[in-house]
This record gives C-alpha cells, structure tokens and sequence, in this order.
C-alpha cells in the first residue's frame, strides 16, 4: 500500500464552520451492533446496517463536544483514532439517572453525531467506545449545571471518523437493521 497526499486544502469562507454538536444517536436496545457500512469514492458513508435502535440525544447548545485525537507509536508504526464525545445533559431525575447508569454500563457505545454545521459522523464504528468519566450531580450554585456533566465517552479506531451522507436530515433511510427513536 503506497501512502501518499492526493490533494491540498484550500480555506472557505470565515462563516462556514460553527463549533459544537446539536444532536447524537447511540446505538441501544438489544443486539446494538454495526455489522458494516458501505462508503462512496470519498469515504463518506452512505449506509449503515446492524441491530438495534439509535436513540436521539438532544443537547443543550455550546454544551458539547466531538473530537478526535491520533495517538502514534513510531517504533510499531501504528497510529489509532480517538474519537471523544463528551456531553452535558441537565435536569438530574430518576429518567437520566438510569440513562447514566446504562450509559456507564455499556461494553460498546456506537453513536452517530449532527454538528451544528448539519453534518452526520460516525463514532467508534469499528471498536465501539466506552464511557471513561461523567459525574451525576446537583451542583451548587443556582446556575451550577444539575444533571450529567462531563460525560466523556472515549474510542480507539483504526481509521478516522467518516461523514454520513444523510439526506433530507432522514438518518433511518440509510440504516437496514436499525430503527431510530426520536
């Protein structure tokens, strides 16, 4: 395999990117696997199949974040992606109390998250993630969050992170196998 840069990049506008994510989808209920997907020329995923159902995170704005490190080790030659989500949901009750506990539980957590420029990206496809920090609380301060705070839901992948062509803002006409809940 021959490793080589095929293009450049070139900058857009000053107003074509807002930060944040407005939405996510993780993959529950029972059997929740991806079993593949298919790509096009530009290894943007265009379906999904699998098991399960992706249920639908709304969040707060300016309140969290998608990212996505590369950790490199030069004597294997060997470089994995660390896909991190890591959210805010408020208003503690006994509904996200067990929404946090399952989260926490999980072996793999497969998502799906909307940024606020109404892009789709996957989240840990390949190896799944896990939920590696988060607290419950109450806060302290009027204007303390009460809810989940920095839940921190972390992946290792041997490629990075893909865009998902959703068209129409219609996710469950690319996914077989799948349901979505709104």
């Amino acid at each position: 395999m021959s490793c080589y840069i095929e293009n450049g990049f070139s900058l857009d506008c000053r107003n074509a990117s807002t930060g944040g994510i407005k939405e996510m989808y993780i993959l529950g209920a029972s059997g929740n696997t991806i079993s593949g997907w298919t790509s096009n020329n530009d290894d943007q995923i265009t379906s999904i199949s699998g098991a399960g159902v992706f249920y639908k995170f709304e969040l707060v704005k300016q309140s969290s974040s998608f990212s996505e490190a590369i950790s490199v080790n030069t004597t294997s030659q060997s470089v994995t992606f660390e896909p991190t989500l890591t959210i805010n949901l408020p208003k503690m009750n006994t509904t996200l109390r067990n929404l946090f506990q399952n989260l926490v539980s999980q072996q793999n957590v497969f998502a799906i998250v909307k940024d606020n420029n109404n892009r789709w990206w996957s989240f840990a496809f390949t190896n799944g993630g896990l939920v590696t920090a988060g607290t419950l609380q109450t806060g302290q301060l009027y204007n303390d969050l009460n809810g989940v705070s920095a839940l921190t839901i972390l992946g290792g992948e041997p490629n990075a992170t893909q865009e998902i062509l959703v068209t129409n803002d219609n996710l469950a006409g690319i996914l077989t196998g799948i349901t979505v809940s709104q």
